[in-house]
């Protein structure tokens, strides 16, 4: 059934029987665990230094993504990067879930909307504002999404239990990495908002649809907070994604 709105983005059908189902042409071959990192050059050092075999694609017309096995002592866990945006992160969530991954930890950057936040602070968004249209097909219109709360709580004990400082709160997931302005980003931010990203929304309402186990760790990376963006070199922070990739994978191995 479809619930009619004045606008499309707000219209949703509770149908679950869409006309392509990625089941229908994927393979279930994958491990159950799975690390999607947004971070390729480090993910390219780490594979070189692992010899990690590929073990899939996510194929596209653009680029095919390669799907790479980390083993531990016990577990096989899957690494991947995603499409970007909300649309691609669905599409990545939906064709790994096809291919057998089961539980997902996210890692990536985000802007900080935070005033005074530091490069490199590890953030657990516990849910985001949903400035995207993706998730509107997913679930029905809500001005937020929140993130499952048992993977998620996961998380954060195990980032406790390592030692690792971190900080829980809002995303903004927008469309529009050139719309953001400063009186977007204080309306974000004086209603929770700390971080802002194109993905997180997508990410968690896939994850609710299907009742997915599902987290991500973000860091702070370049600063929006002000009346001047600052970049603050935040896609050249190598030890800091090297190190969130490393704790995804401990924090995965024991999901």
């Amino acid at each position: 059934m479809i619930i009619k709105n004045k606008y499309p983005v707000c219209e949703y059908d509770t149908s679950r029987n869409p006309i392509i189902n990625p089941a229908d042409f994927l393979t279930k071959e994958l491990p159950s665990k799975c690390v999607i990192t947004f971070f390729r050059k480090e993910l390219n050092q780490f594979v070189e230094e692992k010899n990690l075999p590929v073990i899939g694609y996510l194929h596209s017309e653009v680029l095919d993504i390669p799907i790479y096995e980390y083993k531990t002592s016990t577990k096989r866990i899957c690494i991947t990067m995603p499409f970007l945006t909300a649309p691609g992160a669905a599409a990545t969530i939906e064709e790994l879930h096809a291919m057998g991954c089961d539980e997902f930890i996210i890692c990536g950057g985000a802007g900080s909307i935070k005033k005074d936040s530091k490069v490199g602070e590890i953030i657990v968004p516990i849910a985001a504002v949903r400035d995207e249209g993706t998730s509107y097909h997913y679930l029905e219109p809500s001005r937020e999404v929140e993130c499952h709360k048992a993977t998620t709580d996961f998380v954060i004990s195990g980032l406790e239990k390592l030692g690792i400082p971190y900080t829980t709160g809002k995303t903004w997931t927008t469309d529009a990495i050139y719309r953001e302005t400063p009186e977007m980003i204080e309306l974000r931010r004086n209603e929770g908002c700390i971080t802002v990203e194109m993905e997180t929304a997508a990410f968690f309402a896939v994850s609710k649809y299907y009742d997915i186990p599902l987290a991500q760790l973000l860091y702070a990376g370049d600063d929006v907070s002000g009346e001047k963006w600052d970049s603050r070199n935040w896609n050249n922070r190598k030890n800091i994604r090297l190190n969130l990739i490393f704790t995804a994978l401990k924090l995965i191995e024991e999901l």
